[in-house]
């Protein structure tokens, strides 16, 4: 009897995915491949695995005894990678999904800290809005992504790997009460919002609901860089992460507004299958956590301003008018 980790891992992704088809997207293979490689493992224990059903893939009384112990032996492969292994070991081409504002700020530098670690290790990133990303996650054409959230079902190991305040700002041109507004008082402002399928706003829904914020006129845009430029043109209030807009609010451009209560930190974790079994999506979720952060690079700011002069207090609306710059 020759039973090989291949033929055990084609089994058991067909098997919890149940579907070849499902499977070959996971490993990278062929449908062929993983007909193949289970027909082999039959062959070579002498039992039937699996049967093919209308309804997918199940597996026969002798492939539910086999599952168990084909993921013991999958989950000591990957501990056994990452706890002994080489550097070098650490390979393979991953599809990492990522939000605008990872985009913005530190993705640029996972990759070069990936890279210089692990050259035989590919990332091919992926930036859409976080429910996008998640869909896309669950139909395995990507096999990890950083968005907002610590919770996304029992099938999904959840990394966290930095948080943010998100703040409600504005223009300080803006007419707004100097004082904390209360949650229905935002129905009297127009609000500035990232468009559907934003994991900002899925992460922050049940918390509005809960204190009862009320909004009336609502703006959607998918660009965090045109969401900026409206707020900053005096348009609504938005709700933004403080360390990408701190220059911004330093400059006199936007300004936080107070809310009773406030709103938490906003969370983001590095979110992948549980049956990955891949010690190369531990190693960077765990490298997502270490290079997580949120600050804009200065050149950012001088760039969509012009040039490196800060404007004065008196010229902030004509400075954050929106020009091609910033789009």
């Amino acid at each position: 009897m020759h039973v090989t980790f291949k033929q055990l891992e084609a089994f058991y992704v067909s098997v919890t995915h149940a579907s070849f088809s499902a499977a070959a997207t996971k490993l990278h293979a062929t449908q062929s491949a993983m007909s193949k490689r289970i027909g082999e493992l039959e062959a070579a224990l002498g039992v039937q695995l699996v049967h093919r059903m209308p309804r997918g893939l199940v597996p026969t009384q002798a492939g539910n005894r086999l599952l168990g112990l084909a993921e013991e032996a999958i989950r000591l492969r990957a501990r056994i990678a990452a706890e002994v292994g080489r550097s070098s070991e650490i390979k393979g081409t991953y599809r990492v999904g990522v939000t605008e504002l990872i985009a913005l700020t530190w993705l640029t530098k996972l990759l070069r800290e990936l890279k210089g670690r692990y050259p035989a290790l590919q990332l091919e990133p992926v930036v859409d809005a976080g429910m996008n990303l998640f869909e896309d996650l669950e139909a395995n054409k990507i096999d990890l992504v950083v968005l907002p959230g610590t919770f996304w079902g029992d099938a999904y190991k959840a990394v966290e790997v930095g948080r943010v305040e998100d703040l409600w700002m504005a223009s300080p041109h803006l007419a707004l009460p100097d004082r904390p507004l209360k949650p229905e008082e935002f129905a009297d402002y127009p609000v500035l919002e990232q468009s559907v399928g934003s994991a900002k706003n899925t992460f922050y829904g049940a918390w509005r609901r809960e204190h009862g914020f009320k909004f009336g006129k609502v703006f959607a845009t998918n660009s965090l860089t045109v969401l900026r430029a409206l707020t900053i043109e005096g348009l609504g209030i938005s709700q933004l992460a403080l360390d990408y807009f701190a220059a911004d609010i330093e400059h006199g451009l936007l300004r936080v507004v107070k809310s009773d209560p406030m709103p938490p930190p906003l969370v983001y974790s590095a979110v992948y299958r549980n049956d990955a079994f891949s010690p190369e999506l531990d190693v960077v979720a765990e490298a997502c956590r270490l290079v997580c952060d949120f600050r804009r690079v200065q050149h950012d700011l001088s760039s969509s301003l012009g040039g490196d002069a800060v404007p004065h207090a008196h010229s902030a609306v004509d400075a954050g008018r929106p020009r091609s710059g910033d789009f």
